[in-house]
């Protein structure tokens, strides 16, 4: 987003405008601002797994730390649950990595609420 704005408010200064030429603003420099502004979204991302995969081992904790058979087992059902959707989430991306496939706006959107998902599941089911 950072990148768009910066963009705008070259473009509207009065020595870009006079030595550029408005094709080229559009065809190749617009791509570069929009492949650097989803690289910044998908960097994004990581965060988002690094939380998720701490609250995990929080889940993890509160197994092994349960006193009662039916906690135990509660948490380690939800381990495994939240486990499997983390890994799902991460090797999709991995694949996509390996294929050398860019996500788009819709895609990191997508991974971005998966995770938020599995965030607020983890964060509730810890309370």
């Amino acid at each position: 987003m950072k990148y768009l704005i910066a963009l705008s408010i070259l473009m509207t200064t009065p020595a870009f405008a006079s030595n550029t030429n408005l094709a080229d603003v559009k065809e190749g420099k617009l791509q570069a601002v929009e492949s650097m502004w989803l690289q910044d979204l998908e960097k994004g991302l990581n965060p988002k797994q690094q939380k998720a995969m701490a609250l995990i081992s929080l889940v993890a904790t509160k197994m092994n730390n349960a006193s009662d058979e039916n906690r135990r087992e509660e948490a380690e059902y939800a381990h495994v649950g939240f486990t499997a959707r983390f890994q799902d989430i991460r090797e999709e991306r991995a694949e996509l990595a390996n294929k050398e496939i860019k996500l788009d706006y819709a895609g990191i959107q997508n991974y971005s609420k998966r995770l938020d998902s599995l965030i607020g599941d983890l964060q509730s089911f810890l309370k």
